[in-house]
């Protein structure tokens, strides 16, 4: 390796490993939103199953008669 392949390594070695610390922080990001959203179509699935169970349940309350 000549004098200035070693220069421009060892400039290079730093912005290499920040780059390769930011991927890694891009990733975890990544992952977390995707948990995220994961538990956000979980949650919106339960309200929407919720909100199906409480309509059956008001019909059949309206459909029972009341006595005098």
């Amino acid at each position: 390796m000549s004098e200035f392949e070693a220069y421009i390594n060892g400039k290079y070695r730093p912005h290499d490993e920040k780059q390769r610390e930011h991927d890694k922080k891009i990733r975890n990001i990544e992952k977390e939103l995707a948990r995220f959203d994961q538990a956000g179509m979980t949650f919106e699935q339960e309200i929407e199953t919720f909100a199906e169970e409480t309509e059956a349940r008001l019909k059949k309350h309206a459909e029972i008669p009341k006595h005098p």
